[in-house]
């Protein structure tokens, strides 16, 4: 029942990423010609390029839909089923919903649709990073060169968003292609804010039962743990050892339920880490 509603919960951040992105595209940042990130921005651009060339109209979602057709099978085989199904109904949501959005401007102002076209985009990409999965697109390469060569995603983001901004730049005029480096700029920093897994935090434990809670946690995760065995507290007198870790916030969920299970007397103290130097999988 508990993997039920779980799962429920991802397919609904699914749906809500394709109305979010759906309307910063069709509202805010088509109809003033300005570009988000990755795959969708490309997609954009095609349908520009082909508008002004070619002189004919052609759809965001279709070409947003059918680019990420390859990356979908490349994500079965390297990242997994339920990842790989949660991407699709996410693609398929944002494609479906851009489908049914008219294309309709609410507001003239440049700036103003690159910050909350941007932000919509951001906003909907963000839950579904929160819950395990992804929007596709480039986020797929570049999961699977984070987990097999330990790049990180942004280099890859960063590379592609380069290439559309530059022929943006070039083919329609600079001006906008500065709007959408803000509309990119501004979905960065929303997905960092609700992106957890790149948030850092250190746990320190304190219990009797350290060996058994740090062997759980060591088979599931991919964290060096410090333990001390020689504590005392100060009013009980007892002997107690604890573990300290750096996690990631999404991590903290399973490690918290982990040592409830083990010892529910454990002693947890949780706090911020500002910065971290030496070796720190993200993966």
């Amino acid at each position: 029942m508990a993997m039920f509603k779980e799962y429920t919960k991802k397919i609904l951040a699914a749906i809500f990423y394709g109305i979010t992105s759906a309307m910063g595209i069709q509202l805010l940042l088509q109809p003033a010609k300005l570009y988000t990130s990755g795959v969708m921005g490309a997609a954009q651009l095609i349908v520009n390029l082909i508008e002004k060339f070619a002189h004919m109209g052609t759809e965001v979602y279709l070409w947003y839909f059918l680019m990420n057709i390859p990356l979908l099978i490349l994500s079965w085989r390297k990242l997994g089923k339920r990842f790989t199904v949660l991407t699709l109904i996410s693609i398929a949501s944002a494609s479906i919903f851009i489908l049914f959005i008219p294309l309709h401007p609410i507001t003239n102002d440049p700036m103003l649709a690159s910050i909350f076209g941007g932000a919509m985009v951001g906003i909907g990409t963000g839950i579904c990073f929160r819950y395990g999965f992804s929007t596709g697109g480039t986020d797929i390469i570049a999961l699977i060169i984070q987990k097999s060569k330990g790049g990180t995603v942004g280099q890859v983001s960063f590379g592609v968003n380069t290439v559309i901004i530059l022929i943006a730049g070039m083919v329609f005029g600079w001006e906008l292609a500065l709007y959408s480096i803000v509309s990119i700029f501004v979905t960065n920093i929303v997905i960092d804010r609700m992106y957890i897994q790149q948030q850092k935090i250190t746990v320190t434990i304190y219990s009797h039962s350290i060996d058994d809670i740090s062997k759980a946690l060591l088979k599931s995760l991919n964290r060096g743990i410090t333990m001390d065995y020689n504590l005392k507290g100060a009013y009980s007198g007892e002997q107690i050892g604890s573990m300290t870790m750096v996690l990631t916030k999404f991590q903290l969920f399973f490690v918290k339920q982990t040592v409830q299970k083990i010892d529910p007397n454990a002693f947890i103290n949780i706090q911020p880490t500002i910065g971290i130097m030496g070796k720190f999988n993200d993966n």
